[in-house]
């Protein structure tokens, strides 16, 4: 490993070049053979270096790191990385499990108010629903329009198709579903 002093540095750039009493010509240094260092170099900083012969024969410091400047530390970049990002999934699932749970309050307290609706209406007597509905020659659950309609037509129209399994409930896949 050569040392020899920054002789120039273009910063925009991102090179500049080396003098040392070991090597003959100055040696070029390119801003990449430092990224692991904690600063950029400036005119005038020590450089350790090794050098290697480019193909048009210049000279080129690799495995560089300036005298008294510490390394990056890795690790500590790395373990933060995955600390953000651990704490984005925790985030993430977080807010996904606030939402499922503000959803299922919301249609539990929607269904309780439904129920309540229903405990509270007055049970239609047969005469009010025989006013609603009358024959019209449905006789397939495609054709009914709520469970209601369906009950009347399963009580009180000849040939109904609509109570497939005998049970005394119709259209129970489509309107009387009993959830």
């Amino acid at each position: 490993m050569y040392q020899g002093q920054l002789k120039s540095w273009n910063d925009g750039r991102g090179f500049g070049f080396i003098s040392s009493n070991e090597v003959k010509s100055d040696v070029f240094i390119h801003i990449s053979s430092l990224k692991h260092m904690q600063r950029s170099p400036k005119n005038g900083d020590v450089i350790y270096f090794d050098v290697t012969k480019q193909d048009d024969g210049k000279l080129r410091a690799t495995n560089c790191r300036i005298q008294g400047v510490a390394f990056k530390n890795k690790a500590t970049n790395r373990r933060h990385k995955n600390n953000s990002r651990f704490l984005s999934k925790l985030i993430l699932i977080a807010v996904i499990l606030a939402a499922v749970f503000i959803y299922q309050k919301f249609t539990l307290s929607t269904e309780q108010v439904e129920n309540k609706s229903l405990m509270t209406e007055p049970v239609d007597t047969w005469f009010e629903k025989s006013q609603r509905f009358s024959c019209q020659g449905k006789q397939h659950c495609s054709e009914m329009t709520s469970c209601e309609e369906a009950e009347y037509y399963l009580s009180n129209c000849p040939n109904a198709k609509i109570d497939g399994d005998h049970d005394g409930t119709p259209c129970e896949r489509q309107w009387c579903t009993g959830w």
